[in-house]
């Protein structure tokens, strides 16, 4: 009677530590599930990151688009004398001498 309860309690003892070994399995697991998705370098933060390097694109390309327009107007400015003075016309108000300049209002409905 002695021998078996022994082997009883080694099997339920083998047992206990299978469950012990799995259930830390498990937290290993979860704790990596967890990290990443949610860590500091996780799944999210990528996507995150991710988004946010579009809007940075986005926002560098519209930025070229308006230096470049900028720098063809640099070089019209130097270069073409018409494009000068339709320039100073528009923005200042410049005339030339004898000239007469008519400013109509819009008509208010």
């Amino acid at each position: 009677m002695k021998r078996h309860s022994l082997k009883e309690q080694l099997l339920k003892e083998k047992k206990r530590n299978e469950r012990v070994f799995f259930f830390l399995v498990f937290l290993i697991i979860l704790f990596l599930a967890y990290s990443f998705l949610f860590g500091d370098m996780g799944y999210l933060k990528y996507l995150e990151l991710k988004k946010n390097e579009q809007k940075l694109i986005k926002e560098i390309d519209q930025i070229s688009m308006e230096n470049n327009t900028l720098k063809n107007e640099i070089e019209l400015l130097k270069n073409d004398p018409s494009y000068m003075e339709k320039y100073a016309r528009e923005k200042f108000g410049v005339v030339k001498p004898g000239e007469m300049i008519f400013q109509f209002q819009k008509e208010e409905r």
